[in-house]
């Protein structure tokens, strides 16, 4: 045989649980998951906005300035062939036909109005040489920065410019439009600015909604593992209580259906628990009597001093504690057989009639020395039934018997069996003492007598009518009692016309041939 094995080499019972600890628990929790969450989607939107502040704004304000700088580029060549046009007008054409005129008195004053008025920016005019012939820039460059304008490093534009001269010629210039003074850097500073702050004023306002929204989910939660903890316990009478969180109180549904499951089930231990105490209880008392008897008897003829009839007396009375033991021994198996789901039923097709006559013909002797009339009433036709016939005479020759047992001489019993649609009665029926109403709910326990304790009912065991109960239940069907004091009582059974789903055994423990054999 191996030895036991020590504490320190016995497995870990399976299912439990490795919770962590320290800063590991803290992120599993279901809280810290939920704010980082909200959390997260807030900063991802605040780096999504700032990626588009960075990459997208800039480009479309630098677009922006090119396109400005290209309408000042252009207004500045209309400005210089208007001032030509104007000389021509003022019959000065040599004045326009000479290249050092025209730089000073239409090239440069032009440029000059374009910085200061048009756009302010550089501007450089080149000669077809390449040679420039005039640079102009803004001169209120304190007064465009104190406005927040700052000299913009974008990419120069360069415009073609053409003059007609009066001699049919024509003067060309390359006008270049250069850092021009704009808003776009404050601009994008404040767009920035904004973005960052709504963007950190958005994820402060994720964080605490999402440790209040995570509070409202897992609270339930927490209140719920309580009520577990409370019921782990061992108060079983503890239960959820909706949260208004769907999917929580789903939970607290399920979790109430098995703690109400557990808590019948651990109910109805205790009460098997207390059946059995009592059961053995009154086994031991059902036992001591014919054993106290044997013993004695025993006893008294072991001394040598009995003569030869009180011997004869002593053996039969000792064959009947015998049968009487053999009788006891024979339902407490019975019916810790039915207890434990093992009771075989050999459920066959047959006439219900048959046992019915069988009992009553077999206590008829029996009834004839107690002076009863014993009587039977069945159909003249055959009432097909699904049963197991030995365990139909065993339920017969219970109630007969009792019926029997409590009517006394010059009374009467009979048995009546009628036919339904569905179903089919039998009525046993004694003209005794009858039951007391007060007694009737526990007529059908192990070992219960009753309180009157005349020679009836102290002469049986209190086991015929629970393995009675159990048959019948066994079969699907029902029981019924009614007694009236000084008139009687009728035991009525109604079995199912097409039997139960039963668990069918043949005899030998083999299932039964084309019988139907449902756990």
């Amino acid at each position: 045989m191996p030895s036991p094995r020590t504490e320190a080499e016995r497995p870990e019972p399976t299912g439990r649980l490795h919770l962590p600890r320290g800063w590991a628990a803290v992120f599993q929790r279901l809280n810290t998951r939920l704010v980082m969450a909200i959390g997260s989607v807030a900063l991802v939107g605040l780096v999504v906005s700032a990626m588009a502040i960075n990459q997208i704004l800039p480009g479309y304000f630098a677009e922006q300035t090119t396109d400005r700088l290209e309408t000042a580029g252009l207004g500045t060549g209309l400005l210089m062939r208007q001032l030509a046009t104007n000389e021509i007008a003022n019959d000065r054409p040599g004045f326009v036909e000479a290249a050092e005129v025209r730089a000073r008195y239409i090239v440069r004053p032009a440029i000059e109005v374009a910085a200061q008025f048009i756009l302010p920016a550089t501007y450089a005019v080149f000669n077809e040489n390449g040679q420039r012939v005039a640079l102009s820039a803004p001169d209120n460059v304190g007064a465009l920065e104190a406005r927040g304008l700052r000299a913009d490093p974008v990419e120069p534009v360069r415009l073609p410019i053409v003059i007609d001269l009066p001699s049919g010629g024509k003067a060309r210039y390359v006008l270049d439009v250069s850092q021009p003074y704009t808003s776009r850097e404050a601009t994008l500073a404040q767009i920035r600015s904004a973005i960052l702050g709504a963007g950190l004023l958005a994820l402060v306002a994720a964080v605490v909604f999402g440790i209040i929204a995570a509070r409202r989910v897992t609270a339930p939660i927490h209140r719920l593992r309580g009520v577990a903890g409370r019921v782990a316990q061992g108060d079983l009478d503890e239960r959820a209580t909706a949260s208004g969180v769907l999917e929580v109180d789903e939970l607290s549904a399920q979790f109430n259906v098995m703690a109400d499951r557990l808590a019948g089930t651990l109910r109805m231990l205790e009460a098997d628990r207390d059946r059995l105490r009592e059961f053995v209880a009154d086994v031991s008392h059902e036992l001591r009597t014919p054993i106290a008897a044997l013993k004695m008897y025993t006893e008294l003829q072991s001394d040598g001093q009995v003569d030869e009839a009180t011997r004869a007396e002593f053996l039969g009375r000792s064959s009947e504690q015998i049968a009487r033991l053999e009788w006891l021994s024979t339902n407490l198996l019975d019916l810790s057989r039915i207890d434990a789901g093992i009771f075989p039923l050999d459920m066959r097709e047959g006439d219900l009639r048959d046992p019915i006559q069988a009992v009553v013909q077999a206590l008829s002797e029996v009834a004839l020395a107690r002076g009863i009339g014993l009587q039977s009433f069945v159909p003249a036709d055959p009432v097909d039934l699904r049963f197991d016939r030995e365990r139909m005479v065993q339920l017969l020759t219970n109630l007969i018997g009792n019926a029997l047992k409590f009517t006394p001489r010059g009374g009467a019993v009979s048995v009546r069996l009628t036919e339904g649609d569905d179903l089919a009665t039998i009525e046993v029926q004694d003209t005794g003492a009858g039951i007391q109403a007060d007694e009737l709910p526990r007529i059908f326990e192990r070992f219960y007598r009753g309180t009157n304790t005349g020679d009836a009912r102290a002469s049986g065991s209190g086991l015929g009518l629970a393995i009675v109960r159990s048959i019948v239940d066994m079969h699907g069907g029902e029981i019924e009692v009614a007694s009236v004091v000084g008139d009687g009582t009728v035991f009525t059974v109604t079995l199912p016309a097409h039997g139960a789903n039963v668990n069918e055994t043949s005899r030998g423990g083999q299932p039964a041939r084309n019988q139907d054999s449902v756990a």
